[in-house]
């Protein structure tokens, strides 16, 4: 079997999509499928060396970040500097009138660049160098099927192009959104990604999204596709070996240590509560990711922004328990959960959400018998903490979200 599998993302940096990325490859050449690679070869944020490269698979990458883009990312840092290096002066009588007037005709020389270096292109701003550059693919291979993964939706775009351009042929085309695209809890809603979506969706033999709250959602949105829409699981990326098999024995005279790893914008996800308890209690803590949240260490507690996988790895060594964190709304599913799944570690997982969508998470995940689940409010947290360091549960990988299982699914549904 041939398969062709796009995504417009970068590989090599470190996301969590990125992770499931790679993941979705490990499980097509686990199950022995010929794989053709279309990604981007560039992305703004640094390489990761911990994410994987398959020789199995062949990889045609394409640069995504444009001179254009990189002149206006460069502008758009001075603006930066520059505003706040006069909101600083602005509070200083000594200021003169002479330094303020070039300061002022310098910030906004800068700002009309970077107006002009705006993209025209209203649904694909940041993807369409990549989607210039990559459409140029062409193929004589008679795939058996394609699959394009979002984020970012571009990939659909791609895929799109590629067939009705006659550059490939396949027999079946599977869309899999890791994250809806008008939905989307990190986007604005717009009436003409609505209508592109729509426009995709209706283009797709088949449609798999990764949370079963997001599926339900999208059929209520999009009813004339609903028939072609599925659920499956996101894969772990076992990216290694000692995470995963290793367990840190607990020591009954020592802290148990709590770690999150990830972003935790307030818009999507309320991480106080645990923040508190865990502040409040007797445990030690880790907290790792990006926010609009400035939450202070502790003596206990560790709070630091994003950091690459190798040291990432190290960090979850070291903690007893990691942490899940549902988000506030819309049915997303954090993918962190997956990969979490992977480890034997014990995993606290903390619902939030309608009370609808903790009914079905709880009901889905629950099957497992793998979390230990709380509400997100700090003595639920508190009490379910404790329940985990008087317990004495062994725990094992969900292989449910094996790379091999999930994508052995797909192809059995196909």
């Amino acid at each position: 079997m041939r398969v062709l599998y796009i995504t417009g993302s970068c590989l090599k940096r470190n996301t969590s999509a990125n992770m499931s990325h790679n993941a979705y490859i490990k499980g097509l050449i686990d199950n022995n499928i010929s794989v053709d690679v279309i990604s981007a070869e560039d992305g703004w944020g640094d390489l990761d060396s911990k994410l994987p490269f398959f020789d199995q698979a062949n990889y045609y990458t394409y640069p995504s970040v444009s001179l254009k883009n990189r002149i206006k990312k460069k502008v758009k840092e001075r603006l930066t500097i520059r505003s706040e290096s006069n909101s600083g002066l602005a509070e200083t009588a000594e200021k003169d009138s002479g330094s303020e007037n070039t300061d002022s005709r310098l910030y906004h020389l800068l700002k009309s660049i970077y107006n002009l270096l705006q993209s025209d292109d209203e649904l694909y701003p940041l993807e369409s160098f990549w989607l210039k550059k990559a459409k140029k693919f062409s193929s004589s291979k008679s795939y058996d099927l394609l699959i394009s993964n979002s984020s970012p939706s571009a990939s659909h775009q791609l895929a799109n192009i590629l067939i009705t351009q006659g550059k490939i042929t396949c027999n079946k085309w599977i869309q899999i959104w890791e994250d809806p695209w008008y939905l989307d809890l990190y986007k604005n809603k717009s009436e003409i990604v609505k209508q592109e979506e729509y426009r995709l969706l209706k283009a797709a033999d088949e449609i798999y999204y990764v949370s079963p709250l997001t599926m339900e959602y999208q059929r209520q949105l999009f009813p004339v596709c609903a028939n072609k829409m599925r659920f499956v699981p996101l894969p772990f990326l076992n990216y290694s070996s000692s995470f995963d098999n290793k367990i840190n024995a607990k020591n009954r005279c020592s802290k148990l240590t709590f770690g999150y790893f990830g972003d935790y914008y307030s818009k999507t996800r309320n991480l106080v509560p645990f923040y508190n308890a865990l502040v409040s209690s007797n445990y030690k803590g880790m907290i790792i990711g990006d926010s609009d949240l400035n939450l202070e260490s502790t003596n206990e507690v560790s709070v630091s922004p994003r950091i690459t996988l190798d040291i990432l790895q190290k960090k979850q060594e070291e903690t007893d328990v990691l942490v899940h964190l549902s988000n506030l709304n819309g049915g997303q599913i954090p993918g962190k959960i997956y990969h979490y799944s992977a480890t034997k570690k014990p995993i606290l997982f903390i619902l939030d959400g309608t009370n609808e969508e903790i009914e079905q998470l709880r009901n889905y995940f629950g099957r497992f018998n793998r979390y230990l689940f709380c509400k997100n409010d700090e003595d639920s947290i508190l009490k379910t903490m404790q329940l985990i360091e008087e317990g004495n549960n062994s725990w094992n990988a969900v292989m449910d979200f094996s790379p091999k299982i999930v994508v052995r699914n797909i192809l059995n549904n196909s």
